[in-house]
């Protein structure tokens, strides 16, 4: 046998586990890969905020051939925008060669042109603080709050799939249990037929066994209707390398759901709220819109800007005094006379910052509830568990008596029929209490944000 195929063999023996549901639904489910294609566009933003900051390379080159002051005139330049106190730096070359007149002296440089830096830093308005810095902030915790979103993608996925994992196996639990009652109505029939043949029992009781066979074959054709629905349900969740819903094989059906676990869960309230990426996407939001309060708080303060320039001509001069190195130092000053536009921006900014406040506050107070109601059902399912284990029990040794009273001729056909539906809604019962306490617990684990 090939390692290929007997690797397949292993697999097709194996009962299907949630933990493997889970694996294939968080690699491949579309709406983790949509949440995922999201990342990649936060990432490309916060690469563009950053190229806010990427250098500029600026020429321009200029004649008057036919003038009464013939020149020509270059120009090349780079700006180097910083994130350090929102500082500009540039550095450039300048040629102005020919004649000009008086009023455009300064555009006439030395034979070899003019090299020249500069600096600008803002003082208040754009110093601590500016537009290029602020998108980057924002596109930082963008791309934070798109990597939440997949976890809680990832998180709500899981739930589901538990889900329709656990109402799978379950529905096998069923389909096994409307089987196993079919059967025994058929092993007794043809005993039945021989003793009313032989006058030993009442005809009737043959006929109302045939009866009790189609019934428990209708019983039998829905609970296998309700396994393929089931498995057709899980196949969303369960996908194969290439993505395609995958359906369930029934050799990989797992024989039953396990029993509730004795302990119980102490589930911490602060570390769910830590854990909740519902909750951390809310406090990023926040972090954007405390970004924009600041900016806009910034922006309300004057422009006063100090600015330094030196520069040096190179080569032949018919002037000496233009060879001589140069320092120039600047003070800018600007003060909007009406603050409309700013103090808008940052009413808005402000409003919206409190919009998030309450959002962040209504989230917690949700997940508060949601811990303490999954609690509770998970309490409450697994007592209800117990107890149906209980009633099944009870119900077998009543189905067990009646036989036994049947076999001594104390009792009928008729009763054993109720005895034994008794005991198998008492085993649905069972086991939709079972199938109860893990969808429970799998609401639990949701609600407390708790992964394997």
């Amino acid at each position: 046998m090939s390692g290929a195929l007997m690797c397949f063999v292993v697999l097709a023996a194996t009962p299907l586990g949630l933990d493997e549901v889970v694996a294939s639904t968080g690699r491949h489910h579309p709406t983790v890969l949509a949440a995922l294609a999201d990342v990649d566009a936060a990432t490309g933003d916060a690469r563009a905020a950053a190229g806010a900051f990427d250098p500029q390379l600026r020429a321009r080159a200029g004649a008057a051939p036919y003038s009464g002051y013939p020149n020509g005139r270059v120009d090349a330049w780079v700006d180097v925008p910083t994130p350090l106190w929102g500082t500009n730096l540039w550095a450039g070359y300048r040629l102005g060669s020919g004649s000009f007149p008086v009023y455009y002296g300064e555009r006439e440089t030395d034979a070899l042109g003019e090299l020249r830096a500069g600096l600008s830093v803002p003082l208040l308005r754009n110093g601590p603080t500016d537009r290029r810095r602020a998108n980057i902030e924002r596109a930082d915790l963008g791309r934070r709050i798109s990597e939440l979103a997949v976890e809680q993608q990832r998180l709500e996925l899981r739930r589901q799939a538990a889900l329709r994992w656990v109402g799978w196996v379950a529905a096998g639990e069923r389909r096994a249990l409307a089987d196993t009652l079919l059967e025994l109505a058929r092993a007794r029939q043809a005993q039945l037929d021989e003793r009313a043949r032989t006058g030993d029992v009442p005809p009737i009781d043959a006929l109302d066994n045939e009866r009790a066979i189609v019934q428990r074959q209708s019983l039998a054709v829905s609970a296998r209707r309700g396994l393929e629905q089931t498995s057709y349900e899980l196949s969303l969740f369960y996908r194969d390398e290439g993505g395609a819903p995958l359906e369930p094989p029934g050799e990989r059906l797992p024989a039953s759901l396990s029993a509730p676990s004795a302990d119980e869960p102490v589930p911490s309230l602060e570390d769910a709220l830590a854990r909740r990426p519902d909750v951390a996407r809310l406090e990023a939001q926040r972090g954007q819109a405390e970004v924009e309060v600041r900016l806009q708080r910034n922006q309300v303060l004057p422009a006063l800007d100090v600015s330094a320039l030196v520069s040096k001509d190179l080569g032949a001069s018919n002037e000496p005094k233009r060879s001589v190195p140069e320092l120039e130092l600047f003070i800018t000053l600007e003060v909007p006379l009406l603050y409309r536009q700013v103090l808008g921006r940052l009413d808005a900014a402000s409003a919206n910052e409190r919009k998030v406040d309450l959002q962040l506050q209504l989230q917690r107070e949700r997940v508060r509830v949601e811990v303490s109601d999954a609690l509770s059902a998970a309490r409450a399912a697994k007592e209800r568990a117990r107890l149906m284990v209980k009633e099944l029990e009870l119900a077998r040794r009543l189905e067990a008596g009646e036989r036994q009273r049947l076999a001594l001729g104390d009792s009928t056909l008729f009763l054993l029929n109720l005895r034994e539906t008794s005991t198998f809604e008492a085993a649905l019962r069972e086991v939709d209490a079972r199938a109860d306490w893990h969808r429970a617990a799998a609401d639990l684990a949701a609600a407390l944000a708790e992964t394997p």
